[in-house]
């Protein structure tokens, strides 16, 4: 006996699997930092002062961790984006700054912009539920992005790009 596909079965599942993502997208984005980006000042993995009150230019600040294996296949697209943008990279919930040290040069990583949040205060400020976990912020000082899970070299280099008309 063959099986007969429903269209509207089809069509339902579709939209029902549609409306999971679209839940889930708006539970990862509850709580994160919105309006005038949060302002901090710290030291990176290589005792360099990094700040987010640069007003002359866009910065991406994303959060990630040594353990995300998704952050891992992002990272290839923020040190891309680094050459051209000024990106603060800040692990959370990654261990020692040895550990992340070790990371970053397994991985290639910059390690001049790279904060180690071992306490989760940045984390907490920016309101970071999950990793990686990245923000845009405008000229102005205004969040104008905010992405939470994997996002394409082009999706950010496209917004980073709005953010700095």
């Amino acid at each position: 006996m063959k099986k007969t596909i429903k269209p509207k079965k089809i069509i339902l599942q579709i939209i029902l699997f549609i409306g999971i993502i679209f839940i889930i997208r708006i539970y990862q984005h509850q709580g994160l930092a919105v309006g005038k980006a949060p302002l901090f000042s710290s030291i990176s993995l290589t005792k360099k002062h990094l700040k987010t009150d640069l007003q002359h230019t866009p910065i991406l600040v994303n959060f990630w961790a040594t353990w995300c294996k998704i952050c891992e296949l992002e990272q290839n697209n923020i040190e891309n984006i680094a050459k051209d943008y000024l990106v603060l990279n800040i692990a959370i919930q990654s261990g020692t700054d040895a550990k992340v040290l070790s990371y970053a040069k397994k991985h290639n990583l910059n390690p001049k912009n790279i904060i180690n949040d071992r306490t989760g205060t940045l984390a907490n400020l920016y309101g970071v539920k999950a990793t990686p976990t990245s923000f845009i912020i405008n000229k102005s000082g205004d969040i104008t992005f905010k992405e939470v899970g994997y996002t394409t070299e082009l999706g950010l280099r496209f917004r980073l790009w709005l953010a700095n008309l």
